[in-house]
C-alpha cells in the first residue's frame, strides 16, 4: 500500500499504480494542481493530458517523463478535454516523442485543439473506443459531454482499473498532497466542481456511467487532473458525495440578482 501521506515535487514522478506514473506540478498562485500521467507498457508510453505550454510548468513535466523514459518511446498522447492548462504542452511535445505518435481526442475536442498549433492529425476518439499498447495493455474511453465540456471523457486502464478522471473529483489544493483523504479533501472537491461544472444532468449521468463501469470491471483508483488521486478504499465517499453536489449555482445567483426567473432546471 503507498504512503498515503506522500507529497509530490518538481523533480520526481511519482508511480501511483503499476506502470502508471504522476507528474503533477502545483500552482501555488491558485491553489491549484495539473496533473499529467505517463503509463509505461512493454517499452511504449502513453501521455495522458500532456500539460501547459508555460515555461514553469512545461519544464517540470517535461523533466519527470524524462525520468521515467525515452520521450522517443511515447507512442500516444491522450487529451480528456480541450484546457489549455492540460494539453497546450502537445505542440513542444510533439518534436521529442515518436515519429509514429498519435494525438487522440473525442471529436468536440479535436476542433478545439488544432488551435494550439499541433502538426499532427488528430484522431478523434469516440464513447467505447479502445487503445492497445506496450504488450497488450487496453485502454477504454467512455464519454463524459459537458463535465465540463461537451467534448470531455474519461480514461479506463483495464491492467490497474485505474480511472483517469478528468476534471471529475478534481480539487483545489493548497498543497502538493498526492493522495485525497477523508479530512480537507472532501471541501476542496466540492468548491471546485461547483465551479467548474456547469450541468446537474451531465454530473447525474457522469457518476451513473461510472458506476455502471465500476460494477462491471471495477475501479481501484481515481487519477483527477487536479487536486489528489483518491484510493479505492475513499472511492465510495466520493462518488456518495459527487452525488449531492449542486453545481451551476453562479447562474441562480446571477439570476436572482437581476431579477430573472428561469422556466427550466438543469
Amino acid at each position: 500500500m503507498p504512503d498515503r501521506e506522500i507529497r509530490y515535487n518538481n523533480a520526481d514522478p511519482i508511480e501511483v499504480a503499476p506502470g502508471i506514473f504522476h507528474l503533477g506540478v502545483q500552482d501555488e498562485e491558485n491553489s491549484f494542481s495539473n496533473v499529467p500521467y505517463l503509463i509505461l507498457d512493454g517499452g511504449e508510453a502513453v501521455f495522458i493530458d500532456p500539460g501547459s505550454a508555460r515555461p514553469e510548468f512545461y519544464e517540470v513535466v517535461h523533466a519527470k517523463a524524462s525520468k521515467v523514459i525515452d520521450l522517443k518511446k511515447i507512442t500516444h498522447m491522450i487529451v480528456q478535454h480541450q484546457d489549455a492548462d492540460l494539453c497546450a504542452a502537445l505542440p513542444l511535445f510533439e518534436p521529442l516523442v515518436s515519429p509514429d505518435c498519435e494525438i487522440s481526442a473525442p471529436l468536440e475536442a479535436n476542433v478545439m485543439l488544432r488551435h494550439y498549433n499541433t502538426k499532427r492529425e488528430i484522431m478523434t476518439l469516440m464513447d467505447g473506443h479502445k487503445l492497445t499498447f506496450g504488450n497488450g495493455r487496453t485502454l477504454k474511453f467512455l464519454m463524459t459531454p459537458y463535465c465540463h465540456f461537451i467534448g470531455a471523457m474519461v480514461t479506463y486502464d483495464s491492467q490497474t482499473k485505474t480511472l483517469f478522471s478528468s476534471d471529475a473529483f478534481g480539487g483545489f489544493t493548497p498543497d502538493n498532497r498526492v493522495y485525497a483523504d477523508n479530512g480537507h479533501y472532501p471541501a476542496q472537491l466540492t468548491l471546485f466542481l461547483g465551479e467548474y461544472l456547469g450541468s446537474q444532468r451531465a454530473l447525474e449521468y457522469m457518476i451513473k456511467r461510472l458506476e455502471m463501469l465500476d460494477r462491471d470491471s471495477g475501479i481501484d483508483l481515481i487519477c483527477p487532473q487536479h487536486g489528489c488521486v483518491i484510493p479505492k478504499e475513499l472511492i465510495p465517499v466520493y462518488m456518495e458525495l459527487s452525488k449531492k453536489l449542486k453545481v451551476g449555482q453562479q447562474v441562480d445567483s446571477l439570476a436572482k440578482k437581476y431579477g430573472i426567473t428561469l422556466e427550466r432546471s438543469d
